[in-house]
């Protein structure tokens, strides 16, 4: 029996995570449609799930704008393409757990069995300090849902178009959190539902691109807070300028990938130019 739901993604990378997305949640009755950001879908997809053809890698968030104009059902599940249903009854369980007007996360676990953070609490300055001199502390809390992960948020579709989708100033990374609050300044929910669980094996839908991913999570970060928090934006941004410059020095002779990354967020941060992703994979 089908659902009243499109199961949507963004493909980059990796065919076999592909093929185990449209396997799993074909078999759960809902539609399936992926936007290509790569140029490299494997073949006998389409028998299984629509595919919008490569056009440009335009990152998570344009890749899923694209994917929901093209649904047409009236609830949308957005996902990454290494979030996959534990079986048909969770998905089942969060669609009667859902209500028009909510952005709503479920439970997710790894492929070790531990919790996955698919939930956080909103940044703050105290937090982009607390960086300067040591690894990002998680925004991850159980008992805080002030945003979901953008690997699993259902939604109704024209909620989804009523917020205008996410933003095209996040290449990746901050693009669900800007979405989330966005979203409740214009009235709608973020809920969750503990009741359905899905699997994440988070970051094997792609290429860990180090370079990409730090000069991407560092520009979000900034973005993020020129948007919701204004006043502290100008203080984040010399956080941000002196974290680059300290990791620069500390990875200049020791890790290239990392130090280009570095490097690349801090030129996007002085210059205001978001970082720019990779092509189709095959270029």
């Amino acid at each position: 029996m089908s659902l009243p739901i499109t199961v949507v993604t963004v493909a980059f990378g990796n065919p076999d995570v592909v093929r185990e997305w449209v396997r799993k949640w074909s078999g759960t009755g809902a539609a399936c449609l992926i936007a290509d950001n790569g140029n490299l879908i494997p073949r006998g997809i389409n028998s299984y799930a629509k595919v919008l053809p490569f056009i440009s890698n335009n990152g998570f968030g344009g890749g899923i704008n694209r994917a929901v104009q093209e649904a047409d059902s009236p609830v949308v599940l957005i996902t990454n393409p290494d979030t996959l249903p534990e079986n048909k009854e969770s998905l089942e369980i969060l669609l009667d757990y859902h209500a028009r007007g909510n952005l709503t996360g479920a439970s997710t676990v790894d492929s070790t069995g531990g919790e996955g953070h698919s939930t956080g609490v909103w940044p703050d300055k105290s937090w982009v300090k607390s960086q300067i001199f040591k690894p990002a502390e998680s925004l991850w809390n159980r008992d805080h849902t002030d945003w979901l992960q953008g690997s699993l948020i259902m939604i109704h579709r024209d909620d989804f178009l009523k917020t205008g989708g996410f933003s095209n100033r996040y290449p990746l990374f901050f693009e669900d959190v800007d979405f989330c609050a966005r979203a409740e300044k214009q009235g709608m929910n973020v809920d969750f539902c503990r009741g359905g669980r899905f699997l994440h094996d988070e970051g094997s839908g792609s290429n860990r691109v180090t370079a990409t991913r730090l000069s991407c999570f560092h520009w979000g970060m900034l973005e993020f807070f020129r948007n919701h928090d204004s006043v502290n934006a100008d203080a984040v941004r010399k956080m941000i300028i002196t974290k680059c410059i300290l990791r620069l020095s500390a990875y200049a002779a020791v890790n290239p990938r990392a130090f280009t990354g570095y490097y690349r967020a801090l030129q996007s941060v002085l210059t205001g130019v978001p970082p720019k992703l990779p092509g189709a994979l095959n270029d």
